[in-house]
Order: structure tokens, then sequence, then C-alpha cells
């Protein structure tokens, strides 16, 4: 029996090793993305702590609920009077509460009613920050314009605040708050005088630890990733402290204008956005605090990010145009252990009965052939197979092939030694598709030794031609222009290298 054709294989330029890493992967995950254009700034955005993750969307004077599942707006609060700042869900899922411009603080009923719950009102100055305590449902934190941080028991709001730290301890306005973990009683401030405190609301001596930014700019967000690690953004600069040993850490300088928001994605890293439009991933969990990964928003600053949790299903960036960007990562659907797959149908069981079985208990076993049907060959393979090498190399420059097919028959017949025999008895009409490709592929690094090659060939066989037809002295006099602009770049990159190279040193 004959064996059947051998196919010429295809051949695979040399590739550079991958450049990109794991987590440059991942968060080039969230595509997709979804753009709701809002006649306001994007203030404010939090997701709930609690399953499937919606989302609170503050702008102007409403806040808005955007669903995880469908990415559209399921609830709207709009019972301001005046801008709200913030909108902020309690751990549980149930409670909103929002803070205005009038100093008014509210909290809604988000899952069932939607009624307004609770209101307070602990100051007449803007109300920036409302923040329920992470783990104790009944605490409330408000910080407003007067330069004071309260703390609220929502339960027994008549008697007011349980304590409060006032303009003895801060210089300016308070922009910024958040609890620590860990500690049910620490909570940190953000003051536009450059300096963020830590306060234990149980001592009698309440300023615990007080870190203040060189140059004195504004605190615009603060942030607890640990028991033992604060984050805060003031100026163009982030700045890490430790809580245990009270000083600084890290710095990062990785922005050129204001950064205003910090969102703690877990193991994933410190997410930070800034007025320049960018948003980057800084690496938490190692000392150099490296960038993993970033965005550049071209239609306004980054006012508010933040990405869901646990799931880091959404991407949600909020910008000083008014836009609101929300990007998905596509997740593969896990299937729960112990749950079985679709019953089958008895008639399936019938028509598979028996397919597993190979004979085992036969006493001889024939296997029947299981070679693969030859897939059909293309065309230039039919050539080369035929010993019509001019063919061969017409039909590699066919309209619409692949640039690597090309490449693979130039190869064939180069390895076969049939380079000359192919270009053999050809004119201007026939060496032109040749020419221009090699002209479009010049610039190719990995395919200039081939071009170089079949070029040197088609000059020692048609020179003479070239000074006596007008279309062929065209072609070169591009092809030398082009290689002439090659050789152009060459020397720029090894004065480039150069340069280089005495900086390094």
């Amino acid at each position: 029996m004959s064996s059947g054709q051998t196919r010429v294989p295809q051949v695979r330029n040399p590739t550079l090793p991958s450049q990109t890493t794991p987590e440059q992967r991942y968060w080039r995950g969230f595509t997709n993305p979804q753009l709701v254009k809002e006649n306001h700034p994007i203030t404010h955005i939090h997701f709930n702590p609690a399953s499937p993750h919606d989302f609170a969307v503050t702008s102007s004077t409403r806040i808005q609920v955007f669903s995880s599942k469908t990415r559209q707006v399921t609830r709207t609060f709009s019972r301001f009077k005046d801008t709200v700042y913030s909108g902020e869900f309690r751990f549980d899922g149930k409670l909103l509460v929002a803070a205005d411009a009038s100093g008014l603080v509210s909290i809604f009923d988000t899952f069932q009613s939607r009624n307004l719950l609770v209101s307070l009102n602990p100051s007449g100055h803007p109300t920036h920050v409302a923040k329920f305590h992470p783990t104790i449902g009944n605490q409330l934190a408000t910080a407003s314009d007067d330069r004071t941080l309260r703390l609220y028991d929502i339960s027994q709001t008549t008697s007011g605040p349980i304590v409060q730290f006032g303009d003895n301890y801060h210089g300016d306005y308070i922009r910024s708050a958040c609890f620590v973990p860990g500690n049910p009683n620490l909570i940190s401030t953000g003051c536009y005088d450059g300096i963020v405190r830590v306060f234990d609301a149980r001592s009698t001596q309440p300023l615990v630890a007080s870190f203040s930014h060189e140059g004195a700019p504004p605190v615009e967000d603060v942030l607890a990733l640990s028991p033992t690690t604060l984050v805060s953004g003031a100026g163009a600069q982030v700045k890490v402290w430790d809580l245990s040993r009270g000083s600084q850490i890290h710095e990062l300088n990785n922005f050129t204008k204001t950064v205003t928001t910090l969102h703690n994605t877990g193991d994933r890293g410190l997410l930070v956005g800034s007025l320049d439009g960018h948003v980057k991933i800084f690496d938490s969990n190692s000392s150099n605090w490296d960038v993993k990964f970033g965005w550049k928003f071209g239609s306004g600053g980054v006012l508010s990010c933040g990405v869901s949790p646990t799931n880091h299903k959404h991407f949600v960036t909020g910008l000083t145009s008014g836009l609101l960007s929300i990007r998905t990562r596509k997740t593969e659907p896990k299937v729960a252990q112990g749950v079985k797959g679709p019953a089958k149908s008895a008639a399936f069981a019938r028509m598979m009965k028996g397919a597993e079985y190979l004979g085992e208990e036969e006493h001889r076993i024939i296997q029947t052939s299981t070679a693969t049907p030859q897939k059909k060959l293309k065309q230039f393979e039919k050539h080369l197979n035929a010993f019509r090498w001019s063919d061969a190399l017409d039909s590699a420059f066919a309209t619409g092939l692949p640039k690597e097919q090309t490449v693979t028959v130039l190869n064939e017949l180069k390895k076969r030694g049939k380079i000359r025999i192919s270009l053999y008895g050809r004119d201007e009409i026939s060496l032109l598709p040749i020419l221009q490709w090699f002209i479009k592929n010049l610039e190719d690094v990995r395919s200039i030794n081939l071009i170089c090659d079949y070029v040197g060939v088609i000059l020692e066989m048609y020179g003479l031609l070239i000074g006596k037809s007008v279309v062929l002295e065209e072609v070169f006099g591009n092809l030398l222009k082009r290689i002439n602009t090659e050789v152009k770049k060459c020397k720029e990159a090894k004065e480039i290298e150069g340069m280089l190279e005495l900086l390094s040193v």
C-alpha cells in the first residue's frame, strides 16, 4: 500500500517571548465596556458587599443602583435637595446611607421598600463622608466641612452622636474617613490640612496617631488595607503608613495630578485613580508596590472607581466629565461539587450501550484503521508535488493569501534549490507582484534574509531588463527607497542604543 502524500509544513515566524504577566492578562479581561453619560461628575461609587454585588453610583442630586447582572439601573434615590457626595451600603446590603451638601445624612431601606428610614443633621456644612461600620450594623460615621468627625448609633439618633472629634483635632475640611479592620474602635480621617489622623473611639486620649504629607497637600482619600497598613492620597502622591511603627513605609509617585480615589481589591492589589485620567493597580503584597496594570481615560479626570468584591466581575470608573465606564470580566461557570449533570434518557442509554467495549473477552481482536483522512491539499502543494515550480511561486502571491503561507512557499523553494527555476522565463508582468510583495514586507526583520535571496537572484537574471522597462525601473526605485529608509532606522537605533549604554554606566 502506498503511503499518504507528505504535507508541506507551515512556516512559523519566530516570536518574542510573552511580555505580559498573568496580572496584566487578568486585568485585560475586563472588556465589553458600557458607557453611561451623566450631566454631572460621578463623585462616588460603592459596591454592595452582599451578593450579587450591585453598585451605587452617586452623581449630582441622585444615587442610581445598577444591577450586577444586567448593568442597568434598578433603583434610583433622588430625595435630595442638594448635591450628594456619598452613597454607601451597609455590610449586609439592606441599608444605604447618603450625605449631601446641605449637611443632611439620609439612611434608606434598599432591601424592600426603598423608604427613608432615618435622617440625621450633624452639621449645616456640607457632609462629604457617611459610612457604616464594617462589622457593627448600628454604627455610622460622618465627617463634615465643620472639621468634625462624628460616630452615631442609628438606633438612638435622638441622643446625638456617641462621640465626636471636632476642630481641636482637625485644622481644615474632612473629606475622607475609614474604619480600621481588625479593631472596631479605630477610625482614620483624611483632612485638607495634609494630615492623616487615627482615633480610638473608646479612649480618653482619642488621637492615637497622625501622619503628615510633605507640603501639606489636601488629603483626598484614606484607606486601611489591614490592621497595620494605612494608605492615603494627597496631591499627586500616595503614601503607605505603618500603624505599628507610626511611620511611612512607602511612597508612590506615579501620577501627574491629584489622586482622588483609593480602592482595595483584596489579593489583586490597590486601585488608585487620579485627575490625570489614569487608574493604576499597585501590588500591595510586595515591598516595592510595583504597578501591575493601568487604564487611561481620555474624557476627563477620574473621581471614583471600584471593583466588584469577591468575584471581581465589574470594574466601574466615574469621571469628572460625567461619564460612567462599566467593564465586565468574563468568568467561567463554576460547577458545584456533588451536583450531577442532566439525566440521560433511556433511549440515549440504549444507543450508547456497548460503546466502551473494546473486545477484552474475545480471543482475537482486530483493530480497524484509525488513520484520519488526509486534508485537501492546498494549491501550492499540488504544484510542488507536480514539480511545477513556477506555478507554485505564482500561487504564493495570490490575492488574499496569508503572509505565513507566502513565506512557506518561498522557504520551500529555497530549501529545494528551485529559486532560479521558479523565476526563469518571466517578464515584467509576472515579476511585478513578487517585487511589490517584497517592498511591502521589507520592514519585517524575520523575512529580510529570505527577501534578499530572491532579490539577488532577480537582479542577476533580469538586470538588463530593468533598464528597458519603465515599470520595473519604478518598482526597483521604490525598493531602493525602502531599503534606504530601513538602513536609516538601523543607524538611528544604534545611536539610541549607544546613548542608553552611556546612561546605564
